[in-house]
């Protein structure tokens, strides 16, 4: 999953994968029901709980071993799994016993394999049972609030989804099973994804018609440029801290100067513009402090929500065409152009918006939901990556 190419695999199913995870909650409760109807086999052991729902060994092998598999027997070799890391795991434990039998011909069984994997807890492993426990407790808050996902909708987006990874690899005429075969996916395995980000999705716009006091409609979405111009810190040497030290709060009178000194300078901009001597698009590119002065100040369709309250303000009250007096907000002096209001917006257009702005939201709930559940874990956090550089040979 690490080379450049499986990113690219990766990338053309993002519209289904919000939430990284081998399998979605599905998964975690139809293997539950089985446990209770049979005797306790090998791989039953309680390997984590949220809120006293057991995640077993079983539940988290199962699906990495099918998922290896299927990364493993990618039909198109540019998409194959080089790293393997499931495979290679194992791998070790067939090499320990090859050793230890002076080369002789060794037996492994998958009982044999679960417990191997919970000894080496290869990153692999761990990083999937975090993964399922972010799932169970998806899975759990969404029953809590009520929701649920339509199967005709969970069709629609996995259809969706290898459509659009059949026209980008140009695999024209593949059906979705050999386009998944392709790129290494399981069919369950995306599916089971679609639903457990189907409930991110809702909950976020459930959050969101909270926080706007309405269900988001066309009227919630703008398209325009803007020119902002930051206030320059002033801060004297003597103002620095010693070598070591953290440098103490700005003095209120300097940040204020700072502020007074962009706003004349957004003023200037204001009457070149107001003038005619430039369009808007050239004063942003030539005084704009923000990175969008490269697109010409373009901020493209955005919706409710996103910008900071003295921003939004501002910008929702603009006609098309229209150029707001300087806005003052956190950030420094904006002056803001509204080039199309939501009814003028193709709702194609505002639903990449509102797709954007549940992307940008999915991560903080999920690590929000994982925080207010009771979550026990028998196995230690996956290590962070080395930085680069520092990885062993």
């Amino acid at each position: 999953m690490r080379c450049t190419q499986r990113a690219t695999a990766t990338a053309l199913l993002a519209t289904l994968i919000l939430i990284a995870g081998a399998a979605g909650p599905a998964h975690a409760q139809k293997a539950a029901r089985k446990a209770k109807a049979r005797p306790a086999p090998a791989g039953s052991e309680v390997v984590a709980t949220v809120n006293g729902q057991k995640i077993t060994r079983a539940m988290v092998v199962d699906d990495l071993l099918a998922d290896q598999d299927a990364r493993i027997r990618a039909t198109e070799p540019r998409f194959a799994d080089r790293q393997r890391p499931v495979a290679a795991a194992i791998g070790a434990l067939v090499l320990r016993r090859l050793q230890a039998g002076g080369g002789k011909a060794v037996t492994v069984t998958r009982p044999e394999i679960v417990a191997w994997l919970f000894q080496d807890k290869p990153s692999v492993l761990l990083e999937a049972v975090q993964n399922k426990i972010r799932e169970v407790s998806i899975a759990q808050a969404a029953r809590a609030q009520g929701l649920k996902v339509a199967d005709a909708e969970v069709k629609a987006k996995v259809a969706k989804a290898i459509n659009n990874a059949r026209q980008q690899l140009h695999l024209t005429g593949q059906s979705d099973a050999k386009v998944l075969a392709a790129l290494g996916y399981r069919a369950e395995a995306i599916r089971e994804a679609v639903v457990t980000n189907v409930y991110v999705e809702q909950m976020v716009q459930r959050d969101l018609t909270k926080k706007l006091g309405h269900p988001v409609g066309p009227a919630d979405f703008l398209e325009a440029h803007h020119i902002l111009i930051r206030p320059v810190a002033t801060q004297t040497p003597a103002s620095a801290g010693a070598a070591g030290q953290p440098a103490p709060a700005p003095d209120p009178q300097d940040q204020e100067k700072g502020f007074a000194d962009a706003r004349t300078k957004i003023d200037a901009v204001a009457e070149e513009v107001k003038t005619g001597k430039k369009t808007f698009e050239k004063a942003a590119t030539e005084s704009s402090d923000d990175g969008s002065k490269f697109q010409e100040g373009r901020l493209g369709v955005f919706m409710r929500g996103q910008m900071v309250p003295e921003f939004e303000k501002a910008a929702f009250a603009l006609k098309p065409g229209e150029v707001s007096a300087p806005v003052r907000t956190q950030f420094g002096w904006h002056l803001i152009r509204v080039d199309r209001v939501g009814k003028d917006i193709p709702a194609a257009e505002r639903e990449s918006s509102l797709q954007n702005y549940i992307r940008g939201r999915a991560q903080a709930l999920v690590q929000s939901l994982v925080a207010k559940a009771d979550v026990h874990n028998t196995l230690p956090p996956p290590m962070p990556a080395a930085p680069a550089g520092m990885q062993g040979g």
